[in-house]
């Protein structure tokens, strides 16, 4: 690692979504001179065209990883990175790619920049039964990027983005053409925009410090993290698998 903490992204998205068409533009456009990146390509995922222009940016190393439950385990890393970029299993739980990012993260003294959801906008508008995983990864997200809108309709659109703003969602919502984003050095600035908190740093408060049900929101276990007594999780997201 450099001696600078280095800046953890984590890209959520179903596989096809154009999440790696995605990421060589925020390496490509986005990043200044020779920068040097570690990218963290999900296990068994399939293979993009994109993989080999990634691998031929000389300032990328790649590193294969997977989810165990909520854990991370991954190949021996030889890089010094002053970035470092998560692709998340495509057909993966978001709550347990956040845990076990957040746990690498710390455990590796590193610094979350930001979290990026691509929405495959052609097959959530036909597969509303996935909502629940998207509105998982959203909620995780500081940067939403609309991709995949071919032949969907322009309310549609409107309408996905609506819903969120109705709900308070402090993330920004960005266009993707042709692979690409209009400004790369505004979805990679190290802004946090998500409604979550679980990746922010918070001060500690005395737990009987308030009631219950008055008890602020940045105290409260993070409602897709939290877990029973069962272990289970007590918000639990539906397997994106059966939707793919």
């Amino acid at each position: 690692m450099s001696d600078q903490a280095p800046l953890v992204y984590l890209i959520y998205g179903i596989p096809g979504s154009g999440r790696r068409d995605v990421l060589f533009d925020l390496i490509d456009g986005g990043l200044e001179g020779k920068e040097q990146v570690l990218y963290f390509h999900p296990e068994g995922e399939a293979t993009s065209p994109f993989d080999e222009q990634l691998e031929a940016l000389d300032t990328v190393s790649i590193v294969n990883w997977k989810l165990s439950d909520a854990s991370l385990v991954h190949d021996q890393i030889d890089a010094a990175p002053e970035k470092i970029i998560f692709l998340a299993p495509g057909n993966s739980d978001p709550a347990d790619a956040a845990e076990a990012i957040k746990s690498w993260t710390d455990l590796n003294n590193c610094q979350i920049g930001r979290i990026i959801t691509v929405v495959h906008c052609a097959f959530l508008s036909e597969n509303s039964a996935a909502k629940a995983w998207f509105d998982a990864c959203i909620h995780f997200s500081d940067v939403v990027l609309l991709n995949r809108r071919e032949g969907v309709n322009n309310k549609w659109v409107k309408d996905f983005e609506v819903g969120y703003r109705k709900q308070f969602s402090p993330a920004r919502f960005l266009m993707v053409k042709k692979g690409r984003v209009a400004n790369p050095l505004e979805v990679l600035e190290p802004e946090a925009r998500r409604l979550s908190l679980y990746f922010d740093e918070l001060i500690p408060i005395e737990d009987d410090e308030f009631e219950d049900d008055e008890q602020p929101q940045d105290t409260k276990p993070d409602k897709y993290i939290e877990r029973r007594e069962s272990g289970q999780r007590a918000y639990p997201v539906p397997d994106i698998k059966q939707q793919l």
